[in-house]
């Protein structure tokens, strides 16, 4: 860069709103966004005066391509579906991924420790879970902050795991605060109510294990012992909490009247129907679909009953069916590219211990939000979207 780009001001202003990310994304609304829209405008900056490019630089190009490949599928299929009288507005959800290119080439001009970026990660968990257990002193059943307690539990379970990275390389003060975040994180993540996040929660509890046995746990008893005494207390601590085996059960039972043809208007024979008649749906326009932000109105013309609740929602509460139904076969392929490129890219660094932990972060990032979109959405609303679209674009620079 240009010297007035490479000065301190600069670089200690782009590294404080970074840091200051994860501490605000999941209690202030609009804090995410705002930043995103900062780096977005600078590196559009960036790119005009110094004639850069993030579609040919090393360190951008793939993941410019998938970011704005995923956003164009999305904006052409309602293009087709709609015509020029589509709903452009609701594009707005989507233009995180529009703008990453330049957000990531914001962030390739500076130089920031992982370290900062953990503890911002642990400062973040440690808010939220004061947020949540105020919240419950003061009587809310599910407390999330100001955000759907799906959201609010998805990005604290994403939050959760990457600050834990870096653990067994840490002094014993590090380890202290990652100790209290990760609890605060747990608290958080499971008096949400949200089930999904706690799916999410316990196979990114495996993809942890996997990804730390081999370089920390194997040869290391100690190490072993103590993952476990941690685990056990984790589970005790979930299995004290009524919530979590109520709702457990709410979710089996609904499940099995469903079965039994009971097609209820409750949340889970709702996300049932609601994922039948959108498979259905997509069979009649297999290859582009219906269009962004058709797929309820479509799926409730195939469900036998709740059509007018299921009509009135803006997603299938699955990611993958949802973008089945609004971008077709090739929508999915778009999303499912999205997610397990970077994976694959990841995984394969694994192996060099200069970028270990980022590539590490990615994956748990990536397989995260792989299960976020399981029983809800990952790529439909504004902070989610925010928070993978900086995260990602970090990681990727850094391998």
């Amino acid at each position: 860069m240009s010297n007035k780009y490479t000065e301190k001001k600069y670089s200690n202003f782009i590294i404080a709103l970074l840091l200051i990310f994860p501490v605000l994304i999941n209690s202030i609304k609009i804090f995410g966004n705002l930043i995103l829209l900062i780096f977005a405008a600078l590196g559009i900056y960036i790119a005009i005066s110094e004639k850069k490019n993030p579609f040919k630089i090393k360190e951008l190009k793939t993941l410019s391509w998938l970011t704005t490949g995923y956003f164009l599928i999305v904006f052409f299929s309602i293009l087709y579906a709609d015509g020029l009288n589509a709903e452009f507005h609701h594009m707005g959800r989507k233009i995180h991924f529009l703008l990453a290119p330049w957000i990531a080439l914001t962030i390739l001009q500076i130089d920031i420790p992982l370290k900062k970026i953990l503890l911002s990660l642990k400062v973040g968990l440690i808010i939220i879970g004061i947020i949540v257990i105020t919240q419950l002193l003061l009587g809310n059943e599910r407390p999330s902050g100001m955000i759907n307690a799906n959201i609010f539990g998805d990005i604290a379970v994403a939050m959760l795991f990457l600050s834990i990275v870096q653990v067994f390389n840490e002094t014993p003060k590090e380890r202290i605060i990652t100790l209290v975040a990760a609890l605060a994180g747990i608290v958080a993540i499971f008096l949400s109510g949200s089930r999904g996040s706690w799916l999410s929660f316990f196979i990114l509890s495996i993809v942890y294990v996997a990804l730390i046995y081999k370089p920390f746990l194997k040869n290391n008893n100690r190490r072993k012992i103590s993952l476990v005494l941690l685990l056990s207390v984790v589970l005790s601590f979930i299995g004290t909490q009524t919530n979590v085996e109520n709702r457990i059960n709410k979710a089996v039972t609904e499940v099995q009247r469903w079965s039994a043809g009971k097609n209820l208007n409750d949340s889970n024979g709702l996300r049932l129907q609601m994922w039948k008649a959108g498979l259905i749906a997509a069979k009649e326009s297999p290859w582009i679909g219906y269009g962004y932000r058709n797929a309820n109105q479509i799926a409730s013309e195939y469900a036998p009953k709740n059509k007018r609740t299921i009509r009135n929602k803006t997603h299938l509460h699955n990611e993958y069916i949802t973008n089945l139904v609004s971008a077709g076969i090739i929508g999915l392929l778009a999303l499912l590219t999205l997610l397990f490129k970077p994976i694959f890219i990841f995984s394969q660094k694994l192996k060099d211990q200069n970028i270990y932990y980022y590539a590490s972060m990615g994956i748990l990032l990536c397989v995260g939000y792989a299960t976020f979109g399981l029983t809800h959405i990952a790529f439909g609303e504004e902070h989610i979207n925010a928070f993978y679209v900086l995260f990602i674009s970090f990681y990727c620079l850094e391998l």
